[in-house]
């Protein structure tokens, strides 16, 4: 987890408090699989190859006005996710609304 932790300060400074953490199994897909599922979700900022990452701005919250950074790593047959957002004085909760859209996605 430390080096999403890591991928996602390059992109936005997060806090703990705010941090989203899901882990989903994904078994018989591989990497390219991932891609070719992300694509569309949100823009793809940054792929890892030697990690098997992906670094994604997503947009979600009220009428997908705020954007969330979501961090997603394939080891094995586990896809983890970690994302962060901003949030204003109204919680959103764009960083799950985002996780949620990746899952929505891959799933399909």
């Amino acid at each position: 987890m430390d080096i999403m932790l890591k991928k996602l300060n390059d992109y936005i400074p997060a806090n703990k408090k705010g941090l989203v953490e899901k882990t989903i199994d994904f078994n018989n897909k591989d990497f390219n699989n991932l891609r070719d599922s992300l694509l569309g979700v949100g823009t793809i900022l940054e792929e890892d190859f030697d990690d098997n990452i992906y670094v994604l701005n997503v947009s979600a919250g009220f009428a997908g006005k705020n954007a969330a950074i979501v961090v997603v790593m394939l080891e094995e047959n586990v896809l983890k996710l970690l994302s962060y957002a901003k949030e204003g004085l109204i919680n959103q909760h764009t960083a799950d609304g985002a996780v949620n859209r990746i899952i929505n996605a891959i799933s399909n």
